[in-house]
């Protein structure tokens, strides 16, 4: 059974028989059960020993509970010595155990691990211990070559006393790697060759090479891996033979290609300051570094002229103490933690361990225990050692003080800058750091990791509030948080008109509005003239027809400027009094036509009707009124309605006839106009004539007295028809009122104007 195979049938058995246990009911008697007796395992491998056990789940009254176990070798079943107290186990165990089962793993099989192991389980009640007794007995094997004959044909067997599960081999010959031969049993092919094997998957553990003949080329190292505490001296060995004269001899290094020469005699050669070779009597090579370091960490082979090697060496690990935090809380400012020193592989020694707090003071004695509770306060940073071994002293464990945030920029922060944000803490910066983008919410996931957050084109969007936070093994510290704000030019401008149909007389509201930082002023605009004031909005109270026209607005900061599109106030109202026109205005004769024309000011434009008297149905439709042929059925009054959607405003003209004689009289009328100066000095100079001729005729005085002056009645009686005919304007003129109401909807203009009929008009 393979290794793999072993440990998952080893497992399934744990939980089949703690499901058995389960399912058993409340047991009334203390017990356990090893899942094997006997195991058995290849030196460098790992081997998992189990146990399940039982109890009862009351005792006096109390409910039985495990408060501890462990496995052990050493000691009497009432005494036992824990083996994670054993130093030879150092860092290779790992103790699994739940409800009724335990497992225990052994890492990097020794020789020295073999032996017979037993488990032990401790509860709260009195006298409540129980040791499974027969324990499990664990012995530890190399593989090696087995030669038989078969026919005069040379075999090879590679042999464990464990009993593998189809195992899968590897071979090597004369050092190389045969990829061909894969098999458990293979044939030597000639004298002088050596043969090495292997499972796969743990080449490091290979076989003592065999000879096929009475000598071979093969080497044998003393350590297939050696743990070193950083700052001691290994000395890393092996024996080789040969068939031949060997003429150079060289340690290496297959990772970096560093090579150690050998000297061809029995001595010490020093290759620099901390490497050494020797060589004895032509069988035994070493190669000893001094002070080694981590850097030393890699594996070491030798080789000859004869022979290079493809065969594993000796891997050599360097290591140094390192604090491991097993349980820490704070109290106060203060942290108190249980901490252990460990190192990453176990030296093959009885160790001291030794704490050191800020470098300088000594906390305890130097004890084997691994465990110390040690109170740390912020600042304050904690250290352990290997006793006698001054550069294996850990890195420094701090316990954190809370950071600072530092901002690359000192001034304003424009958009598209470049703004660098450092976490600085005054502990060592071995600590993680991690940036937080402040939230709402209590719970803000990282935004980073790093001591630096970098924004190569910081935008308007990444304004906000950060903080950093550093952490290690003992716990995290937050940082202040800083506010980044992040200025720019304003972006755009859009102007918005409310309401968006505008009506004379309403109030009207101007926005302007824009993205900026700091906060945009504003200018307006109206047909290309800057308005007063500089808030975002623009208000009219009551807005005016001439109030209307091409507003735009810009908004600015000091870093910059930005101007909106235009906007058209088209301000709608009610249609202003018409104004009524004829065409012709006098001198118009019965049959002529007469062209009325209508026009009013209105928004949006205004449709016309017109009415005659007081009929409901308009005569027509449109600003002209054509009447053609005119007669006496045509006079009356006419009514020019405007009308648009916001209302209707009316306008009257009045067309009536007269009989002859007043149309003689107008034309009289505009004769005596024109000649009323000359009638006037007529009469003047008729008066004249009869005054002196009474003076100058006093005897036929009385004669002239009684007969009738029918030169002067004439004369008086065309004066006075004369002035009949002045007293009635033939014409009317068409007299518009211009004046306009604007808070008024339906006033009526009325006109008068006298079509003349009979007889023909006079130019």
């Amino acid at each position: 059974m393979s290794l793999t195979a072993q440990k998952d049938f080893v497992i399934f058995v744990i939980l089949l028989f703690g499901f058995q246990v389960s399912q058993s009911g409340e047991v009334s008697e203390w017990g356990g059960k090893y899942a094997q007796e006997t195991i058995c395992g290849l030196t460098g491998t790992t081997v998992i020993l189990n146990c399940s056990f039982w109890y009862p789940q009351m005792h006096n009254g109390q409910i039985i509970k495990v408060e501890r176990t462990l496995w052990f070798t050493k000691g009497a079943n009432d005494q036992p010595e824990d083996l994670r107290k054993d130093f030879k186990y150092t860092d290779r165990l790992d103790l699994n155990c739940q409800v009724n089962w335990c497992t225990l793993s052994i890492r990097e099989l020794r020789k020295s691990d073999e032996g017979k192991y037993k488990f032990k389980f401790i509860t709260n009640a009195t006298g409540g211990q129980y040791t499974v007794m027969s324990g499990v007995t664990l012995k530890v094997t190399d593989l090696n070559i087995q030669k038989s004959w078969w026919y005069r044909t040379p075999n090879l067997s590679c042999h464990s006393e464990c009993d593998l599960d189809s195992p899968s081999y590897i071979w090597y010959e004369n050092g190389r790697k045969r990829l061909d031969l894969n098999s458990k049993e293979i044939t030597a092919s000639s004298n002088y060759l050596s043969y090495s094997c292997a499972l796969r998957g743990h080449e490091q553990h290979l076989s003592p090479p065999v000879c096929w003949g009475p000598s071979c080329d093969k080497v044998v190292y003393l350590y297939k891996s050696i743990c070193a505490l950083k700052g001691s001296d290994v000395d890393i060995a092996c024996t080789y033979g040969h068939h031949k004269t060997v003429r150079e001899k060289s340690w290496f290094r297959p990772d970096n290609g560093n090579t150690w020469n050998v000297p061809s005699v029995s001595s010490t050669w020093q290759l620099d300051q901390r490497y050494f070779t020797t060589d004895v009597d032509g069988k035994r090579s070493g190669l000893l570094i001094k002070n080694v370091t981590e850097s030393d960490s890699a594996e070491y082979r030798f080789k000859f002229s004869e022979w290079g090697s493809d065969l594993p060496g000796t891997i050599l690990t360097v290591t140094a103490a390192q604090v491991q935090v097993i349980k820490a809380e704070n109290k106060d400012s203060d942290t108190v933690a249980l901490l252990s020193c460990h190192t990453s592989c176990s030296p093959a020694s009885y160790l001291y361990w030794c704490w050191v707090k800020d470098g300088h003071e000594n906390v305890g004695r130097p004890t084997w225990k691994k465990e110390q509770i040690i109170t740390l306060r912020p600042g304050e940073y904690i250290t352990c050692a290997v006793e006698n071994y001054p550069l294996s002293v850990s890195p420094p464990l701090y316990a954190l003080e809370a950071p600072r945030v530092l901002l690359s920029n000192k001034s304003d922060i424009l958009e598209g800058d470049l703004l660098t944000l450092t976490c600085i803490a005054d502990t060592p910066t071995s600590s993680r750091h991690r940036w937080y983008k402040k939230c709402r919410t209590s719970d803000c996931e990282v935004m980073r990791y790093g001591e630096k957050l970098v924004f190569s084109s910081i935008q308007s969007s990444d304004s906000a509030e950060y903080f950093c936070a550093v952490e290690n093994d003992l716990g995290e510290k937050m940082s202040q948080s800083v506010v980044i704000d992040v200025k720019y030019a304003p972006r755009f401008s859009n102007l918005l008109v409310s309401p968006s149909n505008v009506t004379e007389g309403q109030p009207v509201n101007l926005t302007c509005s824009s993205d900026a930082n700091p906060a945009a002023s504003y200018t307006w605009y109206k047909d290309q003239t800057m308005l007063q004031g500089s808030e975002r909005n623009y208000v009219f109270n009551s807005i005016r027809a001439e109030d209307g026209g091409s507003f735009y607005c810009k908004a600015h900061n000091k870093y910059g400027n930005v101007i909106s599109s235009q906007v058209v106030v088209d301000i709608q109202y009610v249609p202003r009094l018409p104004s009524i026109s004829a065409r012709p205005f006098s001198h118009v004769s019965m049959g002529f036509s007469v062209r009325l024309t209508c026009t009013s000011d209105a928004n949006p434009a205004a449709s016309y009707f017109w009415f005659k008297d007081n009929e409901e149905s308009p005569n027509s439709m449109g600003a002209v009124f054509n009447i053609i042929n005119f007669q006496l059925h045509n006079e009356g009054a006419y009514h020019c309605e405007a009308r648009n959607v916001r209302g209707s405003r009316r306008a009257t003209l009045l067309l009536r006839e007269e009989n002859f004689r007043s149309w003689l009289q107008g034309a009289l009328t505009v004769v005596a106009v024109r000649y009323a100066i000359a009638g006037i000095l007529l009469i003047l100079l008729i008066v004249t004539v009869l005054l002196f001729w009474k003076k100058t005729t006093s005897k036929g005085r009385m004669h002239f007295k009684s007969q009738p002056n029918t030169s002067e009645d004439s004369s008086r009686d065309q004066l006075e028809e004369l002035m009949v005919f002045s007293e009635h304007s033939p014409i009317h003129s068409n007299v518009t009122n211009n004046k306009t109401d604007h808070n008024e909807d339906d006033y009526e203009n009325v006109v008068d104007t006298v079509i003349k009929c009979g007889g023909q008009a006079s130019g």
